[in-house]
């Protein structure tokens, strides 16, 4: 039995045997989204204690938040821009009100709601093309575009993108959710990120890709997900999506920014704890044969202090099975798979580590997380700085309405990589999915401080600039894997030059400044205008060759979140 059919399986015999509670679509982990929701978690934390680490977050929560019987639109002291901003929030989540209540009764007659013309089918509300809202069936659909145009000055080179898609989701019967985004592309990068689409032969967040025109490349995008609630504590999430933990820009332990992949969730919230089971299956793309390998993540997040502190553990497997496909000892929901591991003999990749978030005062947060692959104590202790200590560290804070200033927001935040973490023996097992790292897009052997300024003046504009130093240690040459320095996913450990006297950015130094200055003026409803300048500086020893971004865009979007170019 294949690993599909396992996944299926488990589905139907957990999710789909007794449902009987409402469900509802998860909110795309999109930048702008996720720091609004940060802002009215920090503005009034006793009201938000649920833990914020796992995204992305169930639609029907953030409702219960918005509709909170303290909610903030009451307050007279909020900014236009805040008040703007909810409005925004209760538009795109309209449809997860209960059907036949006061509550929704007063959304839809506060003005939030057009109203209905004859022979008017779309845009009956602010966030949805054509939708349907029958208490039994509820349906969303809307276009996705990104239309971008512009410039990189360093060679005189136009850059492009055209992104054409659609996006829908939905109820059925209030106990089935569902969710589907599909996008066809074509986009000319600069040069120097091109030659990163060459070398990991993958489009960054996407897969499968083909020349396009005059050095353009043309690639799908295709996302979707059911989900299903056997209780009223436990999600169901099965589909072909990406996943997020942490608080951060940043995450060290599971970040979105590879491409999406098939995975089974089920995430349970019992009293002050939320622990979530993600069995994967990612695309392996190491060698010249494309082959499967599988993942297996359990986290626990305990609010130790309501709205205030949240400590999480982790531990995540990866592995390839040739011929029986997912191994079933993985699928124990709470065995430690370290211990299963060792009992299979194997020798599949352990990762494990904790994170936590610390709100002090309001306004305020802290947050941290630590990755642990590989330690030998005696090697730490005797501080002969062997390979075999892989680690990684994130710290970092975010601070709203700095110095009193609203709307004036303010992240800083700095990650560490130990040369070959996240690496292994085999490359099919490495940290990836389709060559693209599962953790931070710059892979290992690397230090980074970066902070992000946004401010919004305006109700519908927004200003964000974001400021990257890194300091990586790269292999000499990507193709011709023969020494590897640790910063690599997809080279052998065995490869190293040395055991011992190993140190961040072995290897050949790069140096990368990287500068990103959006301005953003929301012309409807998740409709945008973008005037961009992105100046990217890599200054590498020899023999590797330095480059240069220096990029000015401007473009359309709909229904869609910018493109990152933060590596």
């Amino acid at each position: 039995m294949n690993a599909n059919v396992k996944l299926l399986l488990i589905l139907a015999f957990l999710g789909l045997r007794n449902i009987g509670f409402a469900q509802s679509s998860y909110i795309a982990t999109d930048e702008d989204s996720y720091h609004l929701i940060s802002r009215y978690r920090l503005s009034h934390p006793e009201m938000y204690s649920d833990a914020t680490s796992i995204r992305p977050f169930y639609r029907a929560d953030l409702t219960n938040l918005l509709y909170a019987p303290k909610h903030l639109t009451h307050r007279k002291d909020l900014s236009h821009s805040d008040r703007f901003n909810y409005g925004f929030l209760y538009d795109d989540n309209w449809d997860e009100l209960p059907f036949d209540t006061a509550i929704r009764s007063i959304y839809l007659h506060a003005g939030r709601k057009r109203k209905a013309r004859p022979f008017d089918l779309f845009y009956e509300y602010r966030n949805a093309f054509f939708s349907v809202d029958e208490k039994d069936f509820r349906l969303i659909v809307n276009p996705v575009f990104d239309l971008k145009y512009g410039k990189d000055m360093t060679d005189d080179q136009v850059v492009y993108r055209n992104t054409r898609g659609l996006e829908l989701r939905g109820s059925i019967d209030n106990k089935v959710g569902f969710y589907t985004f599909m996008s066809e592309n074509q986009y000319r990068y600069p040069n120097a990120y091109d030659a990163w689409v060459d070398d990991y032969r993958a489009v960054p967040g996407a897969g499968f890709l083909k020349s396009f025109g005059a050095g353009a490349r043309d690639f799908l995008v295709a996302r979707g997900y059911i989900t299903v609630s056997p209780a009223k504590q436990i999600s169901v999430q099965f589909g072909h999506d990406r996943n997020f933990i942490g608080n951060g820009y940043r995450s060290l332990i599971l970040s979105d920014f590879a491409k999406e992949n098939l995975f089974l969730k089920f995430t349970t919230k019992v009293w002050r704890i939320q622990y979530m089971n993600l069995f994967s299956e990612y695309t392996d793309r190491s060698s010249s044969v494309q082959g499967k390998k599988y993942g297996a993540l359990h986290y626990l997040n305990l609010n130790i202090l309501p709205g205030k502190l949240d400590i999480g553990v982790f531990e995540h497997i990866l592995f390839v099975r040739n011929n029986s496909g997912y191994e079933a000892n993985y699928l124990n929901p709470i065995i430690f798979y370290r211990t299963v591991e060792h009992g299979l003999n194997s020798t599949d990749n352990a990762v494990l580590g904790m994170d936590f978030r610390l709100i002090p005062v309001k306004k305020l947060m802290f947050y941290s997380q630590f990755v642990l692959d590989e330690f030998h104590k005696d090697e730490l202790v005797n501080r002969t700085h062997s390979w075999v200590n892989k680690w990684a560290a994130q710290f970092g804070g975010l601070w709203i309405d700095v110095a009193g200033i609203r709307n004036l927001d303010w992240r800083v935040e700095t990650n560490l990589v130990r040369p070959y973490t996240y690496t292994h023996l085999l490359p099919s097992q490495a940290y990836t999915q389709y060559n693209q790292s599962l953790a931070h897009p710059i892979g290992s052997n690397f230090k980074e401080v970066l902070t992000v300024l946004k401010y919004q003046p305006l109700p519908r504009l927004t200003l964000t600039a974001k400021y990257f130093h890194i300091i990586h240690g790269a292999d000499s040459s990507f193709s011709e894997q023969t020494t590897h320095f640790g910063g690599n996913l997809l080279s052998s450990y065995e490869n190293r030059p040395k055991d011992d006297g190993i140190f961040i950015g072995d290897g050949v130094k790069e140096t990368i400044g990287l500068i990103d200055v959006a301005l953003s003026y929301q012309i409807k409803h998740r409709t945008f205008f973008d005037l961009r300048y992105i100046n990217r500086d890599n200054k590498r020893d020899q023999p590797l060759v330095s480059d240069r971004v220096h990029m000015v865009s401007f473009g359309f979007r709909m229904n869609i979140d910018r493109q990152n170019f933060d590596f």
